[in-house]
């Protein structure tokens, strides 16, 4: 109930459209229980040998056909109303969750996989469509219908009523059992789709290496494991469904055998007619319609607020990482970077950087050197705010970032990273995409300074050929030099580079290296670097180890000390 009233609150803005389908719907409940009262009122006549039979059964047909009418007229409002209301609640959901989502700091996405997060957000969202379409609509209506059925059996023969009601109890009892039952199975089966989602998320993404080192076959088997755990579940609900339903339904077919005995067991004594018979026949399968549809119901219900669960489960959880209230103008950040007594760890009790402080003047570059995996990239992240800090605080020109919008923040910063990611689209698309609006002059511009212009007029289309997913189309160097464009085009007054040259050939690296010593004049640069002789002329070179930095100064002074730093370059060359 919990997650139902979660819901409700979430379709406020629907709820005009929901009215007019709960009107829809209790016309056509209405129109229903009207029927069998009209024929019952004919058969009456008949009996009666009434002479005024053809006018009154006229007025009777027309007043069928209005009634029907009227329920065609509810189901419209009820069907459109309501899907109205629960395609565009899935659709402004489904973007409030991506956006929660995509606003949560990096620590959020260490546990989880990327497949199971685009099921949360397609598959558990279209779920609750039922829900709101389907099953309350369906839930009213079968309010209503049982209700009004009940009392039209009790006020045409209190006993027979009684009779026909013995068998509810057991029907009440099969649809409990099946909901309390069923409703694990559904948790475990959305669950088992995330994973499948994950799995072949997982192997499309590295196609390449599952063909290069013949792993087809596990591939192929990881799906298969996880499409067969999902099947599984499924037909378990669905077999407890297969046994259940005919349960209900059997049960309440035993009401009309209840109703040909007593009745014609009460019309021998007179005290019910042929008629009256006929139309409790009619309400008794009004009465018992709305029992059998609520397992149905209970399905619909079990499986949106499944998905509903999981989805609030995202939504709940908070990003560590809080947006600051103040905006950092990017226009007039002169670049002054310091690190104070700064402590962080991505798990409890393994210490990456501890008590690190070091500053970078407006205008120069600090390069970070030293073995792989020892904590480099953990000062960007925390520069952009990916992580925060765990103690100790980080300045821009004197200020906390802690205090500035992550937007602004962003603004300020243009990111050139060894694993290059493109977006499928075109190259012009790509550079331009941290500057929406730039011109088509103004992304050449950015490609020349960036060496990039030359073999993109060498593709096929020019600067609208399309890169493929992930930049496939291109070689590593070639991504690099985009890359480097779209950072040229942003024109921050921070630019961080993260091993930008690591993954290309000698010729390539001149290339881009040439590219990243223009991109760096006047701004204040963070430089990542394994190669040594891309750091050299550093203003400050900072030797990283396993606490945080271990030496820094320019390359003479460091060489001069003939630490950790002279070796790593005696080792380079």
């Amino acid at each position: 109930m919990k997650t139902l009233f979660k819901l409700l609150k979430l379709l406020k803005k629907y709820y005009i459209h929901l009215v007019i389908a709960l009107t829809g719907m209790f016309v056509m409940s209405s129109a229903q229980l009207c029927a069998p009262a009209i024929i019952r009122k004919l058969i009456q006549m008949v009996q009666d040998k009434d002479e005024n039979i053809q006018a009154v059964a006229f007025r009777l047909g027309m007043i069928l056909l209005a009634v029907y009418l009227l329920q065609a007229a509810g189901q419209f409002c009820k069907s459109y109303f309501a899907h109205y209301a629960a395609w565009n609640f899935i659709d402004e959901f489904r973007q409030k969750l991506y956006g929660h989502i995509q606003n949560m700091s990096m620590g959020f996405f260490h546990d989880k996989q990327t497949g199971q997060l685009m099921s949360r957000i397609t598959n558990d969202t279209t779920n609750l469509e039922p829900l709101i379409a389907h099953a309350l609509p369906d839930l009213i209506v079968n309010g209503i219908l049982l209700i009004g059925s009940a009392v039209i059996l009790f006020s045409i023969n209190v006993r027979l009523a009684l009779y026909t009601m013995m068998t509810v109890p057991f029907t009440v009892l099969c649809v409990y059992i099946y909901s309390k039952k069923v409703r694990p199975m559904f948790k475990k089966s959305h669950e088992k789709m995330g994973e499948l989602n994950a799995a072949v998320q997982d192997n499309l993404s590295g196609v390449k290496e599952i063909q290069i080192f013949n792993k087809y076959e596990a591939a192929a088997d990881k799906v298969k494991k996880s499409s067969n755990e999902h099947k599984k579940f499924i037909m378990g609900s669905l077999v407890r469904g297969a046994i259940c339903n005919p349960i209900i339904l059997f049960t309440n077919n035993i009401s009309m055998v209840i109703v040909i005995i007593a009745g014609g067991f009460l019309a021998s004594k007179g005290q019910i007619d042929a008629a009256d018979i006929v139309a409790f026949s009619l309400y008794v399968s009004y009465f018992y319609q709305p029992i059998l549809s609520f397992a149905q119901i209970s399905e619909q219900i079990n499986t949106a607020l499944t998905a509903a669960e999981r989805s609030f489960e995202i939504l709940e959880e908070e990003s560590p990482v809080k947006d600051g209230t103040e905006k950092l103008d990017s226009e007039n950040v002169k670049g002054l970077i310091e690190y104070k007594d700064v402590c962080f760890s991505y798990k409890e009790g393994r210490i990456v950087l501890n008590n690190v402080s070091i500053r970078v003047d407006a205008g120069k570059t600090l390069a970070l050197v030293g073995p792989t995996g020892i904590g480099k990239t953990t000062f960007i992240n925390l520069l952009t705010r990916f992580y925060d800090v765990d103690s100790g605080e980080i300045l821009i020109d004197g200020e906390n970032i802690k205090k500035y919008t992550l937007s602004s923040l962003h603004d300020s910063m243009s990111l050139v990273l060894q694993d290059v990611f493109l977006f499928h689209g075109t190259i012009e698309e790509n550079i331009a995409f941290g500057v929406p609006g730039a011109t088509k002059e103004q992304v050449i511009e950015a490609a020349k300074a960036a060496n990039a212009h030359e073999f993109i007029m060498e593709t096929e289309n020019g600067y609208d050929t399309l890169v493929g997913e992930r930049g496939m189309r291109l070689s590593g160097g070639q991504k690099q030099r985009i890359s480097i464009a779209r950072a040229v085009l942003r024109n921050c007054p921070i630019l961080i580079l993260d091993e930008a040259t690591a993954s290309v050939d000698t010729k390539t690296e001149k290339l881009i290296q040439q590219s990243l010593n223009e991109l760096r004049k006047d701004r204040t640069t963070i430089l990542i670097a394994h190669r040594l002789s891309t750091v050299r002329n550093a203003d400050i070179i900072a030797v990283v180890g396993e606490d945080g930095i271990s030496e820094a100064g320019t390359h003479e002074e460091l060489m001069e000390k003939n630490g950790v730093y002279a070796s790593l370059v005696r080792a380079d060359n």
